[in-house]
């Protein structure tokens, strides 16, 4: 069976991948945080197809390489587990949200991202085929004082996937009867391809 095009990774990607630094000196990388320091994102109490925790649409003309995505829950949740999933959309839908400020993390670097990040968003339904889970992971997680390991990955490992122009990834979050709160910082590399 013919590999279709939309498989092809573009080899100059994959070199990239080995050394993230290299794409820091060369303003490829960007991430959002928290806007607010102390004041966290809420998850969901179900998973709904059409509420994400964090959505990222890339309108630019690059390839969206996720890096990470930390998420640090803040306060312990009822029901006991949180589930995350990571969706990527081969094309890019989108109703509303509350835009995150992006930033390059090369300081000295201006470019702008191609990418917009959004927290608590609305999607439309979505297109039959559109859709592909990417990442899926089920924690059972209770913050105390004492409890310092509170940090979920919702991107398994650096370049695991990519996210074309007018494509979209977002990051489900939900937990029983209380969304989890979340502070975190999600990165990713613009790159040509």
């Amino acid at each position: 069976m013919a590999r279709q095009s939309n498989d092809k990774i573009p080899l100059p990607v994959l070199r990239e991948y080995n050394d993230i630094s290299a794409l820091v000196e060369e303003g490829k990388v960007f991430h959002v945080t928290n806007p607010t320091v102390g004041t966290e994102i809420v998850g969901q109490t179900s998973y709904v197809a059409t509420a994400t925790t964090f959505s990222f649409r890339n309108l630019g003309s690059k390839l969206m390489v996720p890096l990470w995505a930390r998420l640090v829950q803040a306060d312990a949740v009822a029901g006991g587990r949180i589930i995350v999933h990571t969706q990527v959309v081969e094309t890019d839908q989108f109703t509303s949200g509350t835009a995150l400020p992006i930033a390059n993390s090369n300081w000295r670097n201006k470019d702008a991202s191609g990418v917009l990040a959004y927290h608590t968003a609305t999607l439309p339904a979505f297109t039959t085929g559109n859709a592909r889970l990417v990442h899926t992971g089920e924690y059972f997680q209770t913050v105390t004082a004492a409890n310092n390991d509170n940090v979920i990955h919702a991107v398994t490992l650096p370049g695991f996937v990519g996210v074309r122009p007018n494509g979209g990834l977002h990051i489900y979050t939900w937990a029983g009867t209380t969304g989890p709160s979340w502070s975190f910082d999600i990165g990713w590399a613009e790159v040509e391809y």
